[in-house]
């Protein structure tokens, strides 16, 4: 998990989210994502592996977020570099070797914050629309 910085503090539901997404992430890529359907201890209950995160964000929360890094990934590269570089590390070598700056620049932390203002202007557009959706469905078949 990347560092508290008191920049990102008006972002933290943000970087808590950003965070988890990361992680899961890595698990999905290494195929360590297979939550049984069912406990062992607790056989009578049964409900769906993908619906909801252990962690309390749902499947759609990260699939959310992977679009809207998608689309900060096409609209601004050096911001994306920002977000990759403060939540997975193990990319900072090479990023800065393509030219990125990275801490203790201002640069670095002026399009990080950038970055987080645009992720979450992006998940709530997303959600804007998802809403929206929904109440047109409810009209429709209300």
């Amino acid at each position: 998990m990347a560092r508290r910085l008191k920049i990102l503090e008006s972002h933290t539901d943000l970087c808590a989210l950003l965070d988890r997404w990361v992680i899961h992430q890595m698990k999905s890529v290494s195929g360590g994502l297979g939550y049984p359907r069912k406990s062992l201890d607790f056989a009578y209950i049964q409900s769906p592996a993908s619906s909801i995160d252990p962690t309390g964000y749902a499947a759609e929360d990260h699939s959310d977020t992977d679009a809207a890094f998608a689309s900060l990934c096409e609209a601004d590269l050096q911001l994306a570099a920002a977000i990759k570089m403060h939540y997975m590390p193990w990319t900072i070598m090479a990023l800065m070797g393509e030219g990125y700056p990275f801490s203790p620049d201002k640069t670095f932390y002026n399009r990080l914050v950038r970055a987080h203002v645009w992720m979450e202007s992006e998940l709530f557009r997303v959600l804007e629309e998802r809403k929206s959706k929904n109440r047109e469905n409810i009209r429709k078949y209300a």
